[in-house]
């Protein structure tokens, strides 16, 4: 397990791109959310939006006025700020949970909801924890004996139209969404008429089902005891034709994560509930959150519950095969709990940051071109305004009956946020997501005018050798080019033993932007080190030379690629004896104040003496 140290900014930079930048964010994350910075500051207009809404005295149950029937819990958190996830919160508490005789009348930070297919997010983390690299490759079959049975005797490869071809279906594929299974399967589909419609064949003109049919009658359905295993539940999808073959295109589905949860519970010879606890909610100290209802009702006043007990889903019984569905989305959870979660996540205190990295990736595009699958991440492309700049957001969105919520992970920002809501009104789903963009649209903004403040302050100036015998200076500024100028460090001036690099052209047009790529502990640092202080003073970032391209330049698809997005194609290509022109590193002491840089094409340390430009505060 990872030490859970602060870093400057996420070392792994997990996330994001920008019209002609790298993958990575602009500025190191800020480090202050609380201290009236811009982010409290954002924060306490969030609240000011909210409760206008919730004082709208409309009884309009759509829109932001109808915001005031979802009993919600809102909080931020940050691995730069932990004071973030205590007082960064927002609680509502609608009138048919304040009137509730059973559970939770008041919400807070501790109060449990459930968190439904949040769950999944989950499943992949204690799969990855628990599982070798190797057991994402395997297929199902080997762990479904049903499924194998089939397989053996009806191969999709002569028939892959109306087939599933079992063997080929990987855990991988099944965890990122893009197996091609069935999206549910009966008895847990709310989708199939013949389970949720009155009378589908007189309505509907569907035709009568035959009782023999597996497909409408799966074993789950007619079983005389009312039991359901995962053997026999994996047998009502067995003939199901494939929605379309594996790694073809992202289908959401929780038929998927049951099975994926039989897969774990299978390797790891545990429970599945075993594995949640051991995992993660252990090690994390997740004692409110729970992968099973409350045994009894000793403990339903923390609970969450709108209406009738049975809205809770509280009441659930397991051995009718609902244990089955836990691994998709039976978890419940607090704002306080999720807030644990995402640090941990973002920080990779229970994964190698290795791991973290290759994790919160896109598995697959989507035709929409802001929104991409991971594993199961969600993945959302936020566009800031004034620039046309680009934020990836990780998420994994929750909604069963009257249950919403998201947990979202801003990585650029060492940050995030969850949501978790609940209402028996039919629209809570467009609630929850109206309220995260309520929040998205205020937060966003300030998080980058936050590091870009921070940026300024501890970044921007003058910089020298401390030898009188050469003449080399470095001046740095935040971008103020043009109204619309993308955010960054810029070099205003570097003079290099009396020569103007700058005009030479060799690192490219101006405005010539420094972007941060790696961060780490500085290996004096580490050196002095010791027990009883086991995050180092010293830090150092690694910044790369982005030259100027135009937002808009002439060309097609691929000819307007060259100056457009090209950083990636030429970065590091300049260099000398081996080292790159564009490779700038800073020394960085406590509290994040710059002490010096490395400019390490030019093989020259230069200090921080002053402070001058666009953001310097002193």
């Amino acid at each position: 397990m990872r030490t859970p140290c602060r870093p400057l900014f996420l070392a792994s930079l997990l996330t994001t791109g920008v019209l002609s930048d790298f993958l990575g964010p602009s500025y190191p994350a800020p480090r202050n959310l609380t201290n009236d910075s811009l982010i409290s500051t954002a924060w306490k207009n969030v609240t000011s939006t909210l409760e206008g809404y919730l004082n709208d005295p409309s009884h309009n149950l759509t829109g932001y006025a109808g915001l005031k029937n979802l009993t919600f819990s809102a909080g931020l958190f940050s691995i730069q700020d932990p004071l973030a996830a205590e007082t960064l919160q927002f609680h509502h508490t609608s009138a048919e949970v304040a009137n509730s005789t059973f559970a939770a009348t008041k919400v807070d930070g501790n109060s449990i909801y459930r968190v439904a297919s949040i769950t999944k997010l989950i499943t992949i983390l204690a799969g990855m924890i628990q599982l070798d690299d190797a057991d994402w490759d395997r297929p199902i079959t080997d762990f479904v004996p049903s499924l194998a049975q089939y397989a053996q005797t009806q191969s999709g490869k002569d028939d892959p139209v109306n087939t599933i071809q079992w063997e080929q279906v990987t855990l991988a594929a099944l965890g990122a969404q893009i197996a091609g299974t069935p999206r549910d399967v009966s008895p847990f589909d709310g989708g199939d008429l013949f389970l949720t419609y009155p009378d589908p064949v007189a309505d509907l003109g569907l035709p009568p089902l035959n009782m023999s049919d597996p497909l409408a009658y799966p074993p789950c359905i007619t079983s005389t005891n009312g039991s359901c295993t995962g053997n026999e539940y994996a047998k009502g999808a067995q003939s199901r034709p494939p929605v379309f073959l594996p790694w073809t295109s992202p289908v959401y589905t929780d038929f998927g994560f049951m099975l994926l949860g039989l897969a774990i519970a299978n390797i790891t010879q545990k429970t599945i509930h075993e594995v949640y606890q051991e995992s993660i909610l252990h090690p994390l100290n997740m004692t409110l959150t729970a992968s099973l209802p409350p045994p009894d009702n000793s403990t339903l006043k923390q609970y969450v519950v709108p209406g009738d007990y049975s809205n809770g889903l509280l009441n659930l019984n397991l051995q009718s095969g609902f244990e089955l569905t836990i691994p998709s989305g039976g978890f419940f959870s607090t704002t306080n709990d999720l807030a644990k979660l995402g640090t941990a996540l973002l920080n990779s205190t229970l994964l190698p940051s290795s791991q973290t990295r290759k994790w919160m990736k896109q598995i697959s595009h989507t035709a929409n071109l802001q929104y991409a699958v991971g594993r199961p991440w969600e993945i959302y492309r936020y566009i800031h305004p004034s620039s046309g700049q680009i934020t990836d957001i990780y998420t994994k969105s929750g909604a069963s009956g009257a249950y919403g919520g998201y947990i979202i992970l801003i990585p650029d920002y060492d940050t995030g946020f969850s949501i978790l809501g609940t209402t028996s009104q039919p629209q809570g789903i467009e609630f929850t997501a109206l309220l995260t963009d309520i929040i998205i649209e205020t937060m966003m903004p300030a998080f980058l005018a936050q590091a870009e403040e921070e940026a300024g302050r501890n970044y921007a100036g003058i910089y020298t050798s401390s030898s009188k015998d050469l003449n080399t200076t470095l001046v740095l500024s935040l971008n103020r080019t043009s109204p619309d100028a993308k955010a960054g460090l810029v070099i205003t001036e570097f003079i290099s033993n009396g020569t103007d690099v700058l005009a030479s052209g060799i690192l490219g047009d101006g405005p010539l932007r420094l972007l941060p790529t790696i961060s780490g502990p500085s290996p004096i640092a580490v050196t002095h080190t010791n027990s009883t202080n086991s995050c180092p003073e010293k830090q150092e970032i690694a910044f790369r030379t982005s030259p100027y391209r135009p937002q808009n330049p002439e060309g097609g698809l691929f000819s307007g690629l060259l100056s457009i997005a090209a950083d990636w194609i030429f970065t590091d290509q300049g260099t000398y004896g081996g080292v790159g022109l564009g490779l700038f590193v800073f020394e960085i002491g406590e509290e994040g104040v710059t002490e010096g840089v490395r400019v390490e094409g030019w093989r020259v340390r230069l200090e921080k003496v002053a402070c001058r430009g666009w953001g310097c505060m002193g």
